[in-house]
């Protein structure tokens, strides 16, 4: 989106993730800004959620909330005996000491692909 009077873009990330059946959980936004507006989202999945900051960049707190409702939003739970594996790409916040042990806590297990291929792969 634009801002008005402006050439500049603002950015936008969403997260998402899909199993192999095919279930979607409900997508984890990040707009740049200090406040959130409740229309920057006008049709949204339910379950959807939002974050702000000062970039629209995942980082490892952000990405542990996103862990968090992850767990959330599958079916019969993740547990240590309800193992699932979460396939990443190789971004920065997903590869720090913090994160991994959060998943670990939780009971999910993650891969990372190498940097710039998921796309490919």
């Amino acid at each position: 989106m634009a801002r008005r009077g402006s050439k500049s873009w603002e950015r936008l990330t969403i997260n998402c993730a899909i199993n192999v059946v095919k279930i979607v959980m409900p997508s984890f936004y990040i707009f740049r800004g200090e406040r959130l507006q409740d229309d920057y989202i006008k049709l949204y999945k339910l379950g959807a959620c939002m974050a702000m900051q000062k970039r629209t960049w995942m980082t490892t707190f952000l990405f542990k909330e996103f862990l968090s409702i992850f767990k959330r939003s599958i079916l019969g739970g993740v547990s240590f005996t309800n193992r699932h594996l979460l396939i990443l790409d190789g971004h920065d916040s997903h590869v720090t000491l913090e994160a991994i042990k959060h998943a670990k806590d939780i009971g999910l297990d993650m891969i990372t692909l190498p940097f710039h291929t998921s796309h490919a792969l």
